[in-house]
């Protein structure tokens, strides 16, 4: 059994989070079922086993595991672990796509009211105001967007660590982190997007290569955000 590695300290490994994935000696193995469960998320059946492995290795990282990447020998704890963390990223979208979708209702209260007027200049007053209120919302929707899109690994990471989705719903606490582990917690987003960005590149294998590149992806985001937790476990 490889033992634990000595707890870092200080700034985020930036190169460590992409070169973890290949000193396994079975990472091919483990990406291409990861890969299988990633086409499968097409139909949803396999998103809480991507969930539950990546929650899986960000747990590992965090605790200093030599090869954080699991076994994939617990379908049934991994798809249990998953279907949690799943649980908490769709319910905040889905709230997040309720509170748009009321606003941008209340906002075209006043276009039906514009076409419901006989007068041409109230009707196009009434529209002026519908036409900023949406440009109001809009902006309003982006920067919502982009505040969930920060947020949620917050939430995710403590899900997956502390192993209940009330975790995950404990904005204050979720909030405490990233100001906790503020420059990391940054760099661990740079990560993820770098990750995504990178994994783009399986078309290049005429699509057979898109679903385990965005599953390595995935593996190389839970990493960054194991370390910022491992870096400052008293945040957790």
């Amino acid at each position: 059994m490889a033992s634990a590695t000595p707890a870092p300290s200080g700034t985020l490994d930036f190169g460590r989070c992409f070169t973890y994935l290949t000193e396994d000696p079975d990472w091919l193995k483990k990406v291409l079922i990861g890969g299988a469960f990633a086409l499968l998320s097409v139909i949803l059946v396999g998103i809480p086993f991507v969930f539950g492995y990546a929650g899986r290795t960000l747990k590992n990282v965090a605790q200093g595991a030599a090869r954080p990447l699991p076994e994939w020998d617990d379908l049934g704890g991994i798809f249990g672990e998953g279907l949690q963390l799943a649980a908490v990223y769709l319910a905040h979208v889905f709230l997040a796509l309720l509170v748009f979708g009321v606003l941008f209702g209340i906002a075209l209260v006043p276009a039906i009211a514009a076409g419901a007027l006989s007068d041409g200049r109230g009707s196009e007053a009434i529209g002026a105001l519908s036409g900023l209120a949406f440009v109001g919302i809009y902006g309003f929707v982006m920067l919502g967007s982009l505040a969930l899109g920060v947020y949620l690994p917050a939430a995710l990471t403590r899900t997956a660590l502390r192993g209940t989705i009330a975790d995950g719903f404990d904005w204050r606490r979720n909030v405490d982190f990233i100001r906790a582990n503020l420059g990391n917690y940054l760099l661990s987003l740079v990560v993820f997007f770098v990750a995504h960005f990178l994994s783009q590149f399986g078309m290049v294998l005429c699509c057979v290569g898109i679903f385990p590149a965005a599953f390595a992806g995935y593996l190389v985001a839970a990493a960054a955000f194991g370390q910022t937790v491992r870096l400052n476990p008293a945040s957790l």
